[in-house]
């Protein structure tokens, strides 16, 4: 009996990622004509792509005005590449039902569109961008001494990853880059659930310690006045 219980609460649990997005039903509680709903959104899944290619475009938007104003202020790539995830972290912060939406559990049967892509390209580029720099001005650690080969599986996915927008940089950093990517979503995802409000006074500090880390670890050099 206890293990019944236990598998229908979880059932019940995982039924909390099922989303009814029904535009009629939002037309009714948002106080909006039902009809002038459907022009706008003919379905659920049209209502939802609006809401996540709208968020990635905000994060986006984030990322890409900290990276410029990081550059206007004369960072180098460390600096700036920090400024990118801070921008990052500060809107998810600022957004955590959003966030969660775009990098928490998938919604069943949902299937984002193309449009989601270029989005997340704009965050992705912004990183790129400053390898790129860094690498032109010998600020960039392509290959570390001692650092284990890359298996025939995860060379695959390099190969893969290094035929997109980080094409032509080191595999050892498209290798890097993937260890970055998860690693520091991880700590947005940690924060915005609310993980890291009993260990961290400071949450925007470990952050900080956490995006300059992993950019010492894909290969950018930390300087020494920092």
């Amino acid at each position: 009996m206890v293990q019944r219980l236990k598998e229908e609460a979880l059932r019940r649990i995982e039924g909390r990622h099922e989303v009814d997005l029904e535009p009629g039903a939002v037309a009714r509680d948002a106080g909006v004509d039902a009809q002038d709903a459907a022009r706008h959104f003919p379905d659920q899944e049209a209502l939802m792509s609006a809401l996540i290619v709208g968020a990635y475009n905000a994060v986006a938007d984030s990322a890409e005005a900290a990276a410029e104003a990081a550059i206007a202020a004369g960072a180098d790539p460390l600096r700036r590449w920090v400024a990118i995830w801070q921008g990052v972290r500060e809107w998810a912060v600022a957004h955590p039902e959003e966030y969660v939406m775009l990098w928490g559990r998938p919604i069943p049967g949902y299937t984002a569109p193309p449009e989601t892509v270029e989005a997340v390209g704009r965050i992705v580029g912004a990183m790129v961008a400053v390898l790129r720099d860094a690498r032109k001005a010998g600020e960039l650690t392509e290959d570390r001494p001692g650092e284990a080969p890359l298996s025939d599986g995860m060379l695959q996915n390099v190969r893969a990853l290094g035929s997109g927008p980080l094409e032509g940089l080191p595999s050892g950093v498209v290798a890097r880059m993937f260890v970055v990517w998860t690693q520091l979503h991880g700590m947005v995802g940690f924060e915005v659930n609310n993980h890291l409000a009993a260990v961290a006074v400071d949450p925007a500090s470990v952050f900080e310690y956490g995006a300059g880390s992993m950019g010492e670890y894909i290969g950018l050099r930390r300087r020494a006045d920092q």
